[in-house]
């Protein structure tokens, strides 16, 4: 009798110690799962943070950037349902929700224009994940292909506008030091960037392409000053390239007023 009372305990030690070996490790996958889910959110977040905090609000439309402030604070708020209980990260979502608060509320920020290449390709950089990020939106259903057009031709836009701020700031640059051929090819990079939209989206930058044209006249003949004393190659190639961007940069409604205007003048002759 004592040996089966005994028996009878043993295995009941046994019982309760297979039980709490295999809730302890459940409770640990159950943790370790947990804590690979808040990694991922987060690793998903960190991906879409500089696109809200980093890039110049000006570069983009106020829709494209409430979009990526509101799928970060979705990630973030998904990460702490998902049991992230960490202060820091608590201290982190309320900074979050005061920038995409801050975001939402400004529909018109201040012009910060990119000063120099390295700020150029920074921003360059991240256009580009912004373009993949709504890529990977629409194939996974959360964007329409509507909205999604919309969004990329945005990112085009200010790629474009980068591009333009970037050369225009280094120009600046060159003609303060008095260095005008070179601030003439910054400027050549912008027209040459404007071809770019030849017979769509002119509008959007024809009062860029007016300005830049101005200013090229205006330093053309410094321009060629600086080059009279040594090789003449710019001077020479300056008018064929300028004429060159200002007919490619013309739409065809431009290019059709002008021919019906041209009729009429020798109609009337």
């Amino acid at each position: 009798m004592i040996a089966l009372i005994l028996l009878g305990i043993v295995v009941l030690v046994a019982f309760v110690t297979l039980f709490v070996v295999h809730h302890r490790k459940a409770q640990e996958e159950k943790r370790v799962q947990q804590e690979r889910k808040i990694r991922e959110i987060e690793s998903q977040a960190k991906r879409i943070e500089p696109l809200v905090t980093r890039i110049r609000a000006h570069l983009l439309p106020y829709e494209l950037r409430s979009a990526l402030a509101e799928r970060w604070i979705a990630l973030l708020h998904t990460q702490q349902d998902a049991g992230d209980k960490r202060e820091d990260f608590l201290k982190y979502l309320q900074e979050a929700e005061d920038t995409v608060r801050e975001v939402k509320a400004n529909p018109n920020p201040k012009v910060v224009p990119i000063e120099n290449q390295q700020k150029g390709q920074e921003a360059m950089n991240q256009l580009k994940n912004v373009q993949f990020l709504i890529m990977k939106e629409f194939r996974e259903g959360r964007l329409s292909e509507t909205r999604g057009q919309e969004f990329l031709a945005s990112i085009r836009h200010a790629a474009t506008q980068v591009v333009i701020e970037m050369n225009k700031s280094q120009a600046e640059e060159q003609i303060k030091n008095k260095k005008y051929r070179a601030a003439m090819i910054y400027y050549q990079n912008i027209m040459k960037e404007l071809k770019k939209y030849r017979g769509t989206d002119q509008a959007q930058f024809s009062s860029v392409f007016n300005e830049i044209r101005a200013t090229m006249d205006r330093i053309k003949p410094l321009a060629q000053q600086e080059l009279s004393s040594g090789p003449n190659m710019l001077a020479e190639g300056m008018n064929e390239l300028e004429e060159e961007e200002k007919e490619n940069f013309m739409s065809d409604v431009q290019r059709a007023v002008i021919a019906s205007k041209a009729k009429a003048r020798s109609q009337g002759a």
